[in-house]
C-alpha cells in the first residue's frame, strides 16, 4: 500500500505544525483514525496535511510490516521536525511517548500534562528507536538491561526489579512444591524469544539453562507429557511482580514458581540528551516513579529512582 506525493523538487518554505503534525501521528500511531483521534480532527484533514506535507519534501510513504515507511531523502523533513520538536519541549505541548508491548502498563494511568501516549504495542526496538531518533516521538519506554545504546540518547532507569518465572495455575511444577532447582525445569518449555533481539538477556537465560539448544529440545522431547499435553499449557514464562501487581491480564492469572532466578532488569525512559534537564521530562519520571512505589509496595527487591537522581546522573 502506498501514497505517492507529487515531485515538486526540495523547497525552502518549511511547513505548519500541523501539516507536520498529521504525517508524524500517521507515522507513529500507523492508521488515520487513531492519527485523527489524537489531533483531535477528520480522518480526511490528516490525509490532506499529510500529502501536503510529504508534497513539501518530494516524499513519499509505503506500508511495510504494518508500519509507514518513508521513501526519499528524509534530510529535510528531519531537520524540519527537530525545530518542531524544540518547540514541544519548551513550550510543554503534546509531548510524544510510547513503550514497548510489555512496558505499556506505565502508561495506562492518566500521564501528566503535557505528555500524550501512542499504543504501546512495539514487540521489537527498531521502529519505536527509528521514531526517537528522528523526533516523531519524544520519549520511549524499553527495558533493561537490552535498551539501545546511542550517543544521541540518553537512558534513565527509574526501577529496577527481579524477575519472576511463572506458569499457569495447574501447571505441575506448582504441585512439586519447595524446593525447585533449575534442573526440574528441563523438562518444560521456556517462551521462545527472537534469536538475537535482547542479547544481554538472552546471555542470562543460556547461563542458567532457560535457552532453547537443541540439547534441551531433545530432552523436551522425552518428557512425559509430550504429546499428550498442549505446549502452550506448560510454558515457563518471565514476569515482573510489577507487571503482576498493576493487573497485566497475562501476568495477574500466572503463578511464579518456587525458584529464585538471579536475573534483574529495569523499566528505562528513553530520551533525546539535549532534553534531559528539562522540567517536563521530570514531571513524566515523577509520576512513573510514584505508580512504581505504588505498585512495588513493600517489596524490599524492588528499587524505585527518583528523578533527581536519574536526571543529575
Amino acid at each position: 500500500m502506498k501514497i505517492s506525493a507529487v515531485r515538486s523538487g526540495w523547497v525552502a518554505a518549511v511547513v505548519t505544525l500541523e501539516l507536520l503534525a498529521a504525517l508524524d501521528a500517521l507515522l507513529w500511531l500507523r492508521t488515520g483514525d487513531r492519527a485523527a483521534a489524537l489531533l483531535k480532527c477528520t480522518q480526511s484533514t490528516v490525509s490532506r496535511g499529510s500529502r501536503r506535507c510529504l508534497q513539501t519534501f518530494d516524499l513519499q510513504v509505503e506500508k511495510r510490516g504494518g508500519e509507514w515507511q518513508l521513501l526519499g531523502d528524509s534530510t529535510l523533513i528531519n531537520l524540519e521536525r527537530r525545530v518542531h520538536q524544540l518547540w514541544r519541549w519548551r513550550q510543554g505541548s503534546g509531548l510524544r511517548i510510547d513503550a514497548q508491548h510489555w512496558s505499556g502498563h506505565w502508561l495506562e494511568d492518566s500521564l501528566p500534562a503535557p505528555w500524550i501516549r501512542g499504543t504501546a504495542s512495539y514487540f521489537e526496538y527498531q521502529r519505536p528507536l527509528e521514531l526517537l531518533l528522528a523526533g516523531v516521538i519524544d520519549a520511549w519506554i524499553c527495558s533493561a538491561p537490552d535498551y539501545p545504546r546511542h550517543p544521541d540518547l540518553k537512558a534513565l532507569c527509574f526501577v529496577a526489579t527481579p524477575i519472576q518465572l511463572v506458569v499457569k495455575p495447574d501447571h505441575p511444577l506448582l504441585a512439586r512444591g519447595e524446593p525447585l532447582c533449575f534442573d526440574d525445569l528441563a523438562d518444560y518449555p521456556v517462551l521462545p524469544l527472537p534469536d538475537g533481539a535482547f542479547p544481554r538477556f538472552q546471555r542470562m537465560l543460556k547461563q542458567l539453562g532457560l535457552w532453547s539448544c537443541p540439547r534441551r529440545d531433545a530432552r523436551l522431547r522425552r518428557a512425559s507429557w509430550f504429546g499428550r499435553q498442549p505446549v502452550e499449557d506448560l510454558i515457563l514464562m518471565f514476569e515482573t511482580p510489577l507487571r503482576q501487581a498493576a493487573g497485566v491480564h497475562d501476568a495477574s492469572h500466572a503463578q511464579p514458581l518456587p525458584l529464585h532466578l538471579p536475573v534483574v532488569v529495569g523499566e528505562v525512559v528513553m530520551v533525546r540528551k539535549e532534553f534531559r534537564h528539562s522540567p517536563h521530562l521530570r514531571v513524566l519520571l515523577d509520576a512513573l516513579g510514584e505508580r512504581a512505589q505504588h505498585l512495588a509496595g513493600d517489596l524490599s527487591t524492588v528499587r524505585v529512582l527518583r528523578s533527581s537522581r536519574l536526571i543529575a546522573a
